[in-house]
């Protein structure tokens, strides 16, 4: 397999006649989200489980403290929800690992559980899997503060430039991919803490998967600010990604990645 060219869709969001060939697998991170979380969830449950019989929807509830838990046992009970809850808060990176094992069908989806993704997205990047191994979405516009805008445009400008590849959002919370891309993947030691899509993305891309693009909506966060690393707190950031960065390239250049 060769990775595929970004495409970029020009037509408006529509449904199309037909879904994934099977059900897919739903797989949702969370911590405290309290005030948002009943909205997301029933909102992708409506969209796309309750459409494509036999979906499973994975909930990893990582260590809320805002009363999140309850809020997604109730919904468990009444939906179907297959919710993994750790008290123990173990991070991203390792709760999206710990996650991402769980799906039993053909076709995964991940998705942020901030409510700024549309679950009606779902059926554009379906009309694209058969043709590859993931589907990154890119948002159209994003919904940030400007500083965060230009930072991602920046990073994505870096990341490609480093890699040799051209994608819009490589590090998007909201993106559809094969279980044996995912799983071939999940055999690795994942290194970066920060962006961790990105380098999912990069490990992926250097395996050999196809990966294309679709646009996707992105919503104004409903309620509170971003969940992104707060200012303080970007420099110490951009010195671990751009040392990781150099160890992956270090990596790839040894064909040991």
């Amino acid at each position: 397999m060769s990775p595929r060219e970004t495409l970029v869709d020009p037509e408006p969001r529509r449904t199309p006649e037909a879904g994934p060939p099977g059900p897919v697998s739903i797989v949702m991170l969370v911590h405290n989200e309290a005030k948002v979380i009943e909205h997301v969830v029933r909102g992708f449950h409506r969209e796309i489980v309750s459409r494509l019989a036999g979906s499973e929807f994975i909930v990893a509830e990582d260590g809320s403290r805002d009363g999140t838990t309850a809020i997604l046992e109730r919904l468990r009970d009444e939906l179907g929800l297959r919710l993994i809850h750790r008290d123990e808060r173990r991070g991203y990176t390792r709760a999206l690992k710990d996650a991402l094992a769980l799906p039993t069908h053909e076709l995964i989806l991940f998705s942020d559980s901030d409510g700024q993704h549309d679950p009606a997205d779902f059926w554009r990047l379906v009309k694209r899997i058969p043709y590859c191994d993931m589907v990154i979405g890119f948002k159209q516009p994003r919904q940030d503060p400007a500083y965060r805008v230009a930072m991602s445009r920046v990073f994505n400008r870096l990341v490609g430039l480093v890699f040799k590849f051209g994608f819009h959002d490589v590090n998007c919370g909201f993106r559809l991919m094969r279980r044996a891309l995912v799983q071939d993947l999940l055999r690795d030691e994942w290194q970066m803490r920060a962006c961790t899509f990105t380098e999912f993305t990069i490990r992926a891309f250097y395996k050999g998967y196809a990966i294309t693009e679709a646009p996707i909506r992105h919503l104004p966060r409903p309620f509170g600010a971003s969940r992104g690393v707060p200012l303080r707190g970007i420099p110490r950031s951009i010195l671990h990604v751009l040392t990781q960065f150099a160890d992956l390239k270090r990596k790839i250049r040894a064909g040991t990645l």
